[in-house]
């Protein structure tokens, strides 16, 4: 949306406040290329906390370019940019293998967070369309690789906000271990409360897409190829998102973590063969024994 400028941004956001039925409450994404001292204003001004900035190592490129460096430096550029200018973002990550193969040690990553100032974190999972499906022996993982390298930085993670947990400076936050946690607590109480995030299902139908093609109802990444016509090869192609979560979900009736989970991203392919699920049980099992363990629950706030 950036592309479009700030005065057109601030037109829009304007429109669609002239309707007082709602309090709006206004989010945005974008990978900074084009970030300056105006975006920073109208960030402050109407997003709040909610200014995510995508970051995906080794696999990005600036327009126009083939190499990553190129678009790593002008990003970290930006976000210190956009750190003086008092804009508190989180940053968004898509797990792909490069960025597992970069940080074989997860507490280095929570260091460079530390270091470069960054407080809150999401970890998106990668699924296999678009370009990704092109390059999916490069970049792309099984549901079981999955679950192995996100169990093994939930693990980190409990270490490093343990050790930083009463510091002003260094405590980082990292989504969806923090929602997973509760989720986990909440079932093992009693509350069977809907899952976190990808694993409530609420993106079938709370998430909208407008494109050039118009309306289409979910979260792009089970839509954005069925009417592309750049799009060529293989289509990921889901019309209707609740029959489809129904027939997968049914696949999960005797797994202890269905309450909780809705199966995953419908992108992701619920058996792959790898022995693991679309929903990521072996990382709900990790962090149950973690939550079990140490009582993490109700006593969450004191542990992160």
């Amino acid at each position: 949306p950036t592309l479009m400028g700030v005065d057109w941004m601030r037109q829009a956001i304007a429109s669609i406040e002239e309707n007082n039925d709602y309090t709006w409450k206004h989010g945005i994404q974008t990978n900074l290329m084009n970030y300056s001292p105006e975006w920073g204003a109208l960030y402050r001004e109407k997003f709040c906390d909610a200014v995510g900035i995508s970051w995906d190592p080794d696999i990005r490129f600036k327009h126009g370019t083939r190499d990553s460096k190129i678009y790593e430096s002008e990003f970290w550029h930006n976000v210190q940019q956009l750190l003086i200018d008092d804009v508190d973002p989180y940053l968004t990550i898509t797990t792909t293998r490069p960025f597992f193969d970069r940080f074989k040690n997860p507490m280095d990553f929570f260091a460079m967070m530390a270091d470069i100032g960054i407080k809150k974190v999401h970890m998106e999972r990668l699924t296999k369309s678009g370009n990704a499906r092109a390059n999916w022996e490069r970049i792309g993982l099984s549901n079981r690789e999955f679950s192995q390298r996100m169990s093994r930085f939930f693990l980190a993670y409990l270490t490093w906000s343990r050790t930083h947990a009463c510091e002003s400076v260094g405590n980082v936050f990292l989504s969806p271990f923090d929602g997973l946690m509760l989720s986990i607590a909440g079932l093992s109480e009693g509350q069977g409360k809907p899952g976190y995030g990808c694993w409530s299902g609420n993106c079938d139908s709370t998430f909208h897409t407008f494109d050039a093609n118009g309306f289409k109802p979910g979260c792009t990444a089970i839509n954005s190829e069925v009417d592309n016509s750049r799009h060529q090869g293989e289509t990921l192609a889901i019309i209707d998102p609740s029959s489809i979560r129904k027939q997968r979900v049914f696949a999960c009736a005797t797994c202890q973590y269905k309450p909780i989970c809705s199966s995953g991203c419908l992108a992701v392919e619920i058996d792959d063969g790898s022995g693991e699920c679309s929903g990521a049980k072996a990382l709900f099992e990790m962090i149950d024994s973690q939550v079990t363990q140490h009582k993490i629950g109700k006593e969450l706030g004191a542990i992160i």
